[in-house]
């Protein structure tokens, strides 16, 4: 596709799609979150517990208004060791309460800290133990939440109602997987890296850059068709050329005409999710009428599969479920505010349930 500006409707870098709500236009309850440090509370869910034997040592950390970056800067100073050398299975918010592992090489520390010991202003190790290999990305099954949002406009059973109502329809039918703005960068800035790199081939300086330009590209056609799939109520229906993904297992598979009813039946059980495309340099797209629609997700973009070649090793294209299932979902209503817990498998974001309550 051609990379000069033919003056269509993305002459200029598009802005992250604004996604519709599960429940419509129905009443929600307003609020704010994360009025307080307390008020947004995670608890990392590892995807195995340190064995208590190797050459890395497991610190489990909290951190309270502290970022990501800043938090592994403080443990690179207080151990002597690079940043590089640290491994973290995800970044946790900084307006927050949060909990995770992290872990550093055992060879060259010379300092230990004991358990409960705060190495830094905001930053406290809570426990300490050892494991064979050194964490990294995506080594955790979810994360546990509190939230408690605050100054709600919806008030006594009002509140209750509204909460009850779009809570039930989130256990019946399970939540929109769609990306949080955040993914986005402030003001679109990371999605108008990755947009420029693929339609004018200005790469973004870095190798982390790259990475989160075409994340951030990949994202937005995937809430695109997500939205798109929503709208026409078919994000759970069986559409020639889906694929889809197994809840338990995560594994991957297509359909033959033939199998169409019992996989609809999978489908409304809750044990397959329908995926989406993150399309890449080398994967993502479906095909049949599924994949019809995701290339005209791209087109509306201005790019095609060719485009995304770029991206080279560090965008290969994948697929994403287009729905998540909660199963512990709860709350409790006050005067003026609702506190909520639930657990999210890895990759999802509380931002997107908790718009879903909060309009």
């Amino acid at each position: 596709m051609s990379k000069q500006d033919d003056g269509s409707e993305y002459s200029q870098a598009p802005k992250p799609t604004t996604v519709p709500h599960l429940t419509g236009n129905a009443p929600k309850i307003g609020g704010l979150v994360k009025q307080e440090i307390e008020d947004f509370e995670v608890d990392e869910i590892p995807a195995y517990e340190p064995s208590g034997e190797g050459p890395h040592i497991y610190l489990r950390v909290e951190k309270r208004n502290v970022d990501g970056r800043s938090m592994i800067e403080e443990v690179s100073g207080y151990f002597d060791i690079r940043v590089a050398d640290i491994g973290t299975a995800g970044t946790k918010d900084r307006r927050a309460v949060t909990r995770q592992w992290i872990s550093v090489p055992a060879d060259g520390v010379d300092k230990m800290p004991a358990e409960e010991t705060e190495i830094a202003d905001g930053i406290t190790v809570l426990k300490v133990s050892r494991h064979k290999n050194k964490l990294r990305t995506g080594h955790l099954r979810g994360n546990r939440f509190r939230v408690v949002i605050r100054d709600t406009e919806l008030k006594g059973p009002q509140c209750e109602e509204a909460v009850g109502r779009i809570a039930g329809r989130i256990q019946d039918e399970g939540l929109p997987n769609f990306y949080g703005t955040q993914r986005f960068g402030d003001s679109g800035s990371t999605l108008k890296a990755g947009w420029k790199w693929v339609r004018e081939g200005r790469a973004p300086k870095g190798r982390f850059l790259r990475r989160m330009a075409a994340s951030a590209l990949q994202s937005e056609v995937f809430n695109r068709v997500l939205a798109r799939r929503l709208g026409e109520d078919t994000w759970r229906t069986v559409i020639d050329g889906d694929i889809f993904e197994k809840v338990d297992t995560g594994g991957r598979f297509w359909i033959q005409p033939p199998e169409r009813e019992e996989t609809q039946r999978r489908l409304d059980a809750k044990e397959i999710s329908v995926t989406g495309p993150m399309p890449g340099s080398r994967d993502g797209l479906a095909s049949g009428t599924t994949g019809e629609l995701e290339r005209e997700i791209l087109a509306e973009l201005e790019i095609d599969e060719d485009d995304l070649k770029v991206f080279g090793r560090g965008g290969r294209g994948t697929r994403r479920p287009l729905t998540i299932f909660i199963d512990d979902l709860s709350w409790e209503v006050g005067v003026d505010s609702v506190s909520m817990e639930f657990t999210l498998p890895s990759g999802t974001y509380a931002t997107v349930l908790l718009r879903e309550f909060t309009g």
